[in-house]
């Protein structure tokens, strides 16, 4: 029986697809182990900054979400470590306290419609790391549009940046 090179790099790639999804162990979540690990890592690292914050013991976090005519119907959720803390609408601001330490902030937008003005899927979810150490910090979210899809950064700025976005709300 002769096989034709088009059916051995159809199969080949199919193949070896198939083998590599059968040695995870969690389907569902197949980072678990790498999440648990980094969990770990941050809160050795969050003790640590913690016992060297010194009189910083909590940190205000302000968040404001300037206007932008190309997500106007998107409301975008905040998130510290996966929980949720609050949501900014369109040409809104946030604030909130954490203690000292390195957490992961990240946005989502619940439904985003796929327009082509944010990218053909719509908003994607965009997450960072941040260390807070000082007593104050200042972040504005942004989106930044892409040919997929867009995200919603969180970017950090001065608080006379931040001051003069917020009296724009007000």
């Amino acid at each position: 029986m002769k096989i034709s090179k088009v059916t051995i790099t159809f199969l080949l790639p199919l193949c070896l697809f198939l083998g590599g999804c059968e040695s995870i162990k969690n389907i569902t979540d197949p980072l678990a182990d790498d999440k648990e690990e980094n969990k770990d890592v941050k809160n050795e690292t969050n003790k640590t900054n913690e016992a060297s914050a010194g009189k910083a013991g909590q940190i205000n976090l302000y968040f404001v979400r300037p206007a932008d005519i190309l997500t106007i119907g998107q409301d975008v959720e905040l998130y510290v470590d996966d929980d949720e803390i609050g949501e900014l609408s369109y040409n809104t601001k946030f604030q909130t306290t954490l203690k000292p330490g390195i957490y992961e902030l990240s946005t989502k937008v619940g439904w985003s419609l796929s327009l082509p003005v944010t990218g053909l899927g719509g908003a994607c979810k965009f997450e960072g790391d941040f260390k807070f150490t000082e007593e104050n910090y200042y972040f504005k979210i942004v989106f930044d549009p892409g040919l997929l899809c867009g995200e919603h950064e969180i970017i950090g700025i001065l608080e006379s940046e931040y001051s003069d976005l917020a009296a724009d709300i007000e």
